[in-house]
């Protein structure tokens, strides 16, 4: 049932305000998000991607950075006669590398996602190359000053590091998400009738 009104007809009027034809067929979406425009679907902007990687970089760091405190915390701690100074051992220990860890690790990933995103816009192409190039070029930038082995040593744990991530990544779209893709339960309803 169409209504109208005037000159208003309320099949051109958008769904959401609940007036629907019946011609139209919407399917539901199996996952993810729902965007209104292609762009905002393919990829998060820069400062979603800048905002996510320093941030969980950071954390990351910190909690490294009290991991490592402790353990020295404890370790310079042992021959001291009282808990209370064995706690303040571990509490400087704590205070002197979390902030270290976690601020190293956040430029890292500033580095990263910043030389990514200028690889991707250089390139003129959005594939697995791209953070492979901005993980040797972050090592690069982070050990430029140190000399030439040091420099040259980052930048192939960073290029090899994430070469190694991403092609887990994509062994792992190569085998689990085919398979979930392609299901069906009527082909799992099908092959266990056949086969009873």
């Amino acid at each position: 049932m169409i209504f109208q009104f005037g000159e208003i007809d309320l099949k051109n009027i958008s769904p959401a305000i609940g007036v629907v034809s019946n011609e139209v067929k919407y399917k539901p979406m199996s996952r993810g998000n729902e965007y209104l425009f292609d762009e905002e679907e393919r990829e998060r902007s820069f400062g979603e991607h800048l905002v996510f990687y320093c941030g969980s970089s950071y954390i990351t760091g910190v909690a490294a950075g009290v991991a490592v405190g402790v353990v020295e915390g404890l370790q310079k701690g042992q021959n001291l006669p009282n808990s209370r100074l064995k706690l303040n051992a571990v509490v400087n220990a704590c205070s002197k590398r979390a902030p270290v860890f976690g601020s190293n690790l956040g430029v890292l990933a500033l580095m990263f996602t910043t030389s990514e995103r200028i690889t991707r816009y250089v390139r003129d192409s959005d594939d697995t190359l791209n953070p492979i190039i901005g993980a040797a070029s972050t090592g690069f930038m982070f050990k430029c000053t140190s000399g030439m082995r040091a420099c040259l040593g980052w930048t192939l744990a960073g290029g090899i590091g994430m070469t190694l991530i991403t092609l887990t990544g994509q062994v792992h779209n190569f085998l689990y998400r085919s398979r979930i893709a392609d299901f069906d339960v009527r082909s799992v309803m099908s092959s266990s009738t056949q086969s009873s």
